[in-house]
C-alpha cells in the first residue's frame, strides 16, 4: 500500500464530509502528502460528538458497523466501507507478517458483538497466513483449554484476561495486547510474561481510528503503523509539534477510514515522540491523557501521567490527588496524596524520572476527598 497515495484517497473522501469541508478548502488532493497535514485544524472527539448528534444513522456507502458505548451519546457509531475494510485488513496483515505470525495458531479473546475489538484483527491475521479461532471474550478455563489441545501459538487479548488464562493453564509464546493500560505499567508485561510463559506485544488503538502503534518484537516502544496511520505528538496548548522526547499529545490520521475521517483526531492521550530511520516510535506507549494539565514549577505536569506508575509500585492507579501550593518565598510546592497505608521507598525517584519534577511531599491516606488536582496558589 502507498501511504501518500492512501491518504490522499482520505483527502479526497473528506473534502466532501461536513466536518472537514472548510478545513480542507482549497487542498488538492493529488497532491497532498503526509507533510500537508499541519495546515489542517485537528478535529476533536466533541466535534464528532455533536455531528452524530444530527447524523446519526449510517450513511450511504457503509458496509460495516461497530459502536462503542459514549456518555454523551449512548453509543458512538464507527462506519466502514468495503473499501476501509480492505485498507485496514491490507495494512494490519504488512503489520503482522513483520512479526511473522503467517503459519501461527491464534485465539482472538477479543469481542466481535457491537465492538470493534475481535474484528481488529482477525481478517488481518488471515491475511497474514495465521489460522485464527474467533473465540471471543469470557471463559479462560475453555480458552486455556483448547489453546493447549490444538496447539494454538498465540493469543489475542487484553493483559488482564491474559492473566487469568494463564491462571487456568494457557500458555503461548506470544501475547497480543491492548484494550488496556499495559506496557506503561512498570513490572506488568514482565508478570504477563512469567505468567504466558512467552513473550507480550502492546498496541495502541482506538474504535475510531483502529489500531496505529504497535510494538515489534524487539519491544522499544510502540511504532506508528505507517500504512494504518500518521502520528503527530502536539502541544495541547498551541497545537505545534512539540520536540522529540517531550510529552504531548497523540494527534492521528488514519489512513483506513474514508467514511468518517479521522484527519488530524486528538485523542486527547499522552505521550513522547522520537523520531529515527525506522520510523516514529513512542518509547513510553501511551501513559496518561492530556485533559488535566498543570503547570509547576514552571514545567507541564499531566497528573494521568502518574497513574501507571503507582500501579507499579502496587498501589491503585485511580487513588491519589495532586496538590500545588505555594511555599514561603511564592514558589511552587507540590504534593502527591497517595490512597495507602505507606508511602513506598523509591515512589518520589520515579515520579521525578517520569515528570521531570521533585514532588516536595508524598502523603498516604486512608481516604482521598476532591478532585484529581488541587491547586491552591490562587486563594
Amino acid at each position: 500500500m502507498n501511504r501518500t497515495e492512501r491518504l490522499q484517497a482520505v483527502i479526497a473522501a473528506a473534502k466532501d464530509h461536513p466536518l472537514y469541508a472548510e478545513r480542507l478548502a482549497g487542498a488538492d488532493p493529488g497532491a497532498f502528502t503526509p507533510a500537508d497535514l499541519a495546515q489542517v485544524e485537528p478535529v476533536t472527539r466533541d466535534d464528532w460528538v455533536a455531528f452524530l448528534k444530527e447524523h446519526p444513522r449510517p450513511p450511504e456507502g457503509t458496509a460495516l458497523v461497530h459502536l462503542t458505548p459514549s456518555p454523551l451519546l449512548g453509543w458512538m457509531p464507527e462506519y466502514l466501507t468495503a473499501g476501509d475494510l480492505e485498507a485496514q485488513a491490507e495494512a494490519l496483515g504488512a503489520y503482522f507478517r513483520r512479526l511473522g505470525l503467517a503459519g501461527k495458531r491464534v485465539i482472538v479473546a477479543f469481542s466481535y458483538h457491537v465492538f470493534a475489538g475481535g474484528w481488529l484483527f482477525h481478517e488481518a491475521l488471515v491475511r497474514a497466513g495465521a489460522t485464527v479461532f474467533p473465540h471471543g471474550p469470557g471463559e479462560a478455563a475453555r480458552i486455556a483449554e483448547i489453546a493447549g489441545k490444538f496447539g494454538f501459538d498465540a493469543l489475542v487479548s487484553n493483559p488482564s484476561f491474559a492473566l487469568k488464562i494463564a491462571e487456568a493453564g494457557g500458555r503461548f509464546e506470544l501475547l497480543l495486547a491492548g484494550g488496556e493500560p499495559f506496557t506503561s505499567v512498570p513490572g506488568y508485561r514482565e508478570r504477563v510474561e512469567r505468567a504466558i510463559g512467552g513473550r507480550a506485544l502492546d498496541a495502541y488503538g482506538t474504535s475510531e481510528l483502529g489500531i496505529v502503534a504497535a510494538e515489534t518484537m524487539d519491544q522499544d516502544g510502540l511504532w506508528e503503523i505507517p500504512e494504518m496511520a500518521v502520528l503527530e505528538v502536539l502541544d495541547p496548548q498551541t497545537l505545534e509539534p512539540v520536540p522529540d522526547g517531550e510529552r504531548g499529545e497523540l494527534v492521528v490520521t488514519a489512513l483506513s477510514r474514508t467514511l468518517m475521517p479521522m484527519i488530524r483526531f486528538r485523542t486527547g492521550d499522552l505521550a513522547i515522540a522520537e523520531r529515527s530511520e525506522g520510523g516514529l516510535r513512542l518509547p513510553r506507549g501511551v501513559f496518561g491523557r492530556t485533559d488535566t494539565m498543570v503547570k509547576v514549577k514552571g514545567v507541564k505536569l499531566y497528573p494521568t501521567e502518574l497513574a501507571p506508575i503507582l500501579a507499579g509500585f502496587g498501589l491503585d492507579p485511580r487513588g491519589f490527588q495532586v496538590v500545588v501550593e505555594t511555599k514561603e518565598g511564592g514558589t511552587d510546592a507540590l504534593v502527591l496524596r497517595v490512597k495507602a497505608a505507606a508511602v513506598p521507598e523509591g515512589l518520589a525517584d520515579a515520579v521525578r524520572r517520569a515528570t521531570g519534577l521533585r514532588v516536595d511531599r508524598i502523603e498516604a491516606a486512608e481516604v482521598i476527598e476532591g478532585g484529581l488536582v488541587v491547586d491552591r496558589r490562587f486563594g
